[in-house]
């Protein structure tokens, strides 16, 4: 027996009984789990995409940590010029998920963990946290990653030497996505300012057509008028009619398309409804017709004018008259329906010039990203993915919004929302607003 014990000893450098030994080896095993847990985490938190937006990281490195590592919240801040930038992840279900603070810096130096620290438990004084920074190879402080808890939490100085040295590989990643992001925004710059210059040379264009069409017009609508005093009868006297006043219809289209085309300072005017919209459809009306498509009014004319720039705004109704003309293509009905009404939104009045279509749709997961810029489902030829964000642009500037609501394959609404002025009957129709 003694032999047989000695020669355990010797082998497994345990000095003790059979249960004993047992335990340790388990004991030991399941430190050997844990070490190729966490090899796992460092493993993954190297692998994130640089396509990433923030709140999917955030709700990414929570995730991984959460498997080693006992925390409530998980925080990911960014140091952005002078603004502090918080996305706060938390346990939902199965999966994490991310909401977005955005503060301001009192001071514009760097920010120690300290600092850090302080800031943090003022704006979250309900937890405790467990920071590490993430620096550059230059020493310069960029953001922090933080273990929120609701009750004071010692980490083991093993845990925290393992989050520490984490914060070194996520550090890695995060400057990756920077520096993606970085190289993307500066060809996106690029690809912005080759089509703002195509833009330009096409308004160019436009307007010297115009103006070269505008002349022989003049002609022969004068012309017209002459030959009509002495054919005021009978089917000449109508034919003459009918080309005097397809000749004004011209002249309309042509001075809109001289307006549209012009490159002017931000003007505010005051503007009804009823002729934006005939204006709009004087340009684009044709278009949309001839490709076989009915186009409905439901403006209701009650409404009050609003104010703004007319070139921007016949900008953002054009872009979504176009948009509906290619939604619709391949529809045995095709319909367009251009509408006003009123709408109350954030007890706020505002009023709604909406374009629906009866097309395609759009898939619940391109709808968020619709606005931005250069994102687009036509082919390549057929869009650049600058009309909406152009569009939000404008809608925003007026103070406006501009919404969306689709169904795939059966419509799609956007709506056009802009604030109703108080020197305009606001107090009025917001009683009218608000009771819709």
């Amino acid at each position: 027996m003694s032999g047989k014990q000695e020669l355990i000893d010797k082998l497994t450098g345990i000095k003790s009984s059979r249960k004993s030994y047992y335990s340790e080896l388990n004991a030991i095993v399941e430190e050997m789990k844990k070490k190729n847990k966490q090899l796992e985490v460092i493993n993954r938190l190297t692998q994130i995409h640089v396509d990433k937006s923030w709140e999917e990281v955030s709700s990414y490195l929570a995730a991984q940590l959460s498997q080693i590592l006992s925390f409530d919240r998980f925080v990911l801040t960014l140091i952005d010029h002078s603004d502090l930038l918080f996305y706060i992840s938390e346990p939902e279900a199965a999966n994490w998920s991310c909401r977005f603070v955005k503060r301001r810096m009192v001071t514009k130096t760097a920010m120690s963990i300290e600092e850090f620290k302080k800031l943090l438990k003022k704006e979250i004084p309900d937890h405790y946290g467990t920071s590490v920074c993430l620096q550059y190879q230059a020493g310069n402080i960029y953001g922090f990653l933080t273990l929120l808890n609701q009750e004071k939490v010692e980490y083991p100085q093993e845990e925290l030497e393992l989050y520490r040295r984490m914060g070194e590989h996520v550090r890695i990643s995060i400057e990756n996505i920077h520096l993606f992001k970085d190289v993307s925004e500066k060809v996106n710059m690029e690809a912005q300012l080759i089509q703002s210059a195509k833009m330009a040379a096409l308004g160019e264009m436009a307007a010297g057509i115009a103006h070269e069409l505008n002349s022989p017009l003049t002609a022969i609508l004068g012309n017209v008028q002459l030959l009509m005093r002495d054919m005021k009868d009978g089917r000449p006297g109508k034919m003459l009619e009918d080309i005097y006043q397809c000749g004004l219809r011209s002249k309309k289209i042509i001075q809109n398309l001289l307006t549209f085309s012009r490159q002017e300072e931000y003007q505010l005017e005051t503007m009804h409804l009823s002729s934006l919209i005939e204006d709009v459809l004087g340009l684009v009306g044709y278009q949309l017709a001839v490709s076989g498509i009915s186009i409905r009014k439901e403006i209701d004319p009650t409404l009050p004018p609003v104010s703004g720039s007319r070139n921007q705004i016949e900008q953002v109704l054009i872009n979504l008259f176009l948009n509906a003309r290619d939604a619709v293509q391949g529809k045995s009905n095709p319909e367009v329906i251009i509408g006003t009404c009123l709408a109350g939104s954030e007890d706020r009045p505002f009023v709604s010039i909406y374009v629906l279509d009866n097309g395609v749709g759009i898939e619940e997961d391109y709808v968020s990203q619709i606005f931005n810029p250069f994102f687009t489902t036509k082919e390549s030829m057929k869009g650049t993915g600058l009309g909406l964000s152009v569009s939000l642009g404008i809608a925003e500037s007026h103070g406006g919004k501009l919404l969306v609501d689709s169904r795939v394959n059966e419509y799609t609404r956007f709506s056009l929302l802009l604030p109703i002025q108080e020197n305009e009957g606001g107090e009025e129709y917001e009683k009218g607003a608000s009771s819709r």
